[in-house]
């Protein structure tokens, strides 16, 4: 069950809150809204010779950002029926990650809006501090998303890997309510037919109907999924995150790089 829904805002992004907000009254899950703006140390204003007065006038200008960003989330959740707690982390850069993920912890799942990187913001430097040091599901919102939350239809990426059952366990609150699951093995092998009937079965066993669908791979897994996703109508996409080393995802993008990059609807990663 999906019960304590976190939203991570930073007053920039558009996405997260409201797609979050809805959500959670659907689940009828409590909201806690985090806004994460670290300050600056005061040793990297002393060495541009910037005067006193103005780093506090910085420093009381991102606090009031947070505060400002996490209130409005409070506000729609209200207006939504739903109770909301709200912390705002202003600290230095070092300490903020893990104060946010010490927050993440006690939490069903943490909602964040998608990079864009034509348009940086705060939240985007704290995706991986979700995904490595959150230990709890991370929703990614597109930040081309406008449409609110519609749970009909679900791809599940799955390559047998301990990411992919994770994300395949932490969906399935979400997968229950879905019309339709459907399976996705990007493969230029064939699945034996034993791993896709116990797949299916695990699914039936929590009440959800699935299919099972092989993608031949032609190409880059991640473009791949994304073709299918868009090909099926889907809503929701569910994955393990970076199913390779760290290092080579930074170094080679992998599918995790390429479906953050490129999502066009939400997407549930586990690590």
């Amino acid at each position: 069950m999906i019960k304590d829904l976190t939203i991570v805002v930073d007053g920039v992004g558009r996405r997260a809150a409201p797609y979050g907000v809805r959500l959670a009254a659907m689940l009828d899950a409590t909201v806690s809204a985090v806004s994460v703006l670290p300050l600056v140390p005061f040793q990297t204003f002393a060495q541009s010779e910037i005067r006193y007065d103005l780093v506090v006038a910085a420093e009381q200008d991102a606090r009031a950002q947070a505060a400002a960003a996490v209130e409005a989330v409070a506000s729609a959740a209200r207006e939504a029926g739903l109770s909301c707690e709200t912390s705002a982390i202003c600290t230095s850069a070092p300490h903020a990650p893990q104060r946010l993920a010490g927050l993440v912890h006690l939490s069903d799942l943490a909602v964040i809006e998608q990079a864009d990187g034509a348009a940086p913001k705060p939240t985007d430097a704290y995706l991986d501090t979700l995904l490595f040091q959150g230990a709890r599901p991370v929703l990614m919102v597109p930040y081309i998303q406008e449409a609110p939350p519609r749970l009909a239809a679900a791809v599940v990426a799955w390559d047998g890997s301990a990411p992919a059952a994770r994300a395949l366990g932490d969906a399935l609150p979400l997968l229950r309510r879905m019309a339709r699951v459907e399976l996705v093995s990007v493969t230029g092998e064939p699945v034996p037919e034993a791993t896709r009937w116990r797949a299916i079965r695990h699914l039936a066993r929590h009440g959800i109907e699935a299919a099972f669908h092989i993608v031949p791979g032609r190409g880059p897994v991640g473009e791949a999924l994304l073709s299918h996703v868009a090909d099926r109508g889907a809503d929701l996409l569910v994955m393990g995150a970076f199913g390779h080393s760290r290092l080579r995802e930074a170094i080679l993008g992998g599918t995790s790089r390429t479906i953050l990059a490129s999502m066009t609807v939400p997407v549930l990663m586990s690590r």
